[in-house]
């Protein structure tokens, strides 16, 4: 299975901030992205499975909470 960078998840939600319209998903995002860099931050003094289930916590939070962009029909 391969890892995802928190720091690309929180690149993604700062390009999809960017492009979007509706103030409530830039807020969203921006929650979304703060998780992401704290989640980075704390890469190095978690084990290999507190990171597994952080990010899998974090990485369900984004594709529930973000989804789809209904104003550039984009997957963050």
């Amino acid at each position: 299975m391969s890892q995802v960078d928190p720091w690309e998840k929180a690149a993604e939600c700062a390009r999809a901030i960017e492009i979007s319209i509706d103030p409530h998903r830039k807020a969203v995002l921006d929650n979304l992205q703060h998780m992401w860099i704290a989640l980075a931050g704390e890469r190095g003094s978690l084990s290999s499975e507190e990171l597994a289930r952080e990010v899998e916590t974090i990485g369900r939070l984004h594709t529930t909470l973000a989804g789809t962009d209904r104003d550039t029909a984009t997957r963050v």
